[in-house]
């Protein structure tokens, strides 16, 4: 008896394994869920608006937050949209650009995800390795940053010598 639930065992995985495969090959595409492609897009968001707070983008960065934003800051001071907003400007010597990397995205319902990542921001001195979770919100069919924490990688503050 057990011989006969391992021999259909094995016939079942294959027939999955031998199907599966066989979508490949006829070039059938998976579905994308939209779950994948509000990632895509939070990712995209995010990258966008950190570049547009490089560029000294003061409009985009305006038009891309909530106006009940709150951000935590890396020494747990918490800020609004205007002080955000007051820290951007056009730089007359452009900086390096931060490198984000190692993105997650949460969804927490239809409208509302939370993107988490990893920031090195060159010229930084102890602030330049962090942690960064932003909460997305989409308001009138525009996704608006509502919240944003920074956390130093503390591994690395103290690395500089």
């Amino acid at each position: 008896m057990e011989t006969r639930w391992i021999t259909l065992s094995l016939c079942v995985t294959l027939s999955l394994i031998v199907f599966a495969h066989a979508g490949k090959s006829r070039g059938v595409a998976p579905q994308q869920s939209d779950s994948s492609s509000v990632e895509g897009k939070l990712i995209s968001l995010q990258k966008a608006f950190q570049d547009a707070q490089e560029r000294g983008d003061a409009e985009y960065v305006r038009n891309a937050v909530a106006d009940d934003f709150l951000s935590i800051e890396t020494n747990g001071d918490s800020s609004r949209k205007r002080e955000l907003l007051r820290d951007v400007h056009p730089s007359e010597k452009p900086e390096p650009s931060a490198i984000l990397y190692d993105f997650k995205v949460v969804e927490l319902d239809e409208g509302c995800a939370v993107v988490t990542y990893k920031a090195v921001f060159p010229g930084n001195q102890i602030e330049r390795y962090q942690h960064l979770s932003d909460t997305w919100v989409r308001q009138n069919g525009q996704w608006k940053l509502k919240f944003q924490q920074s956390t130093l990688n503390l591994w690395s503050a103290h690395d500089l010598d």
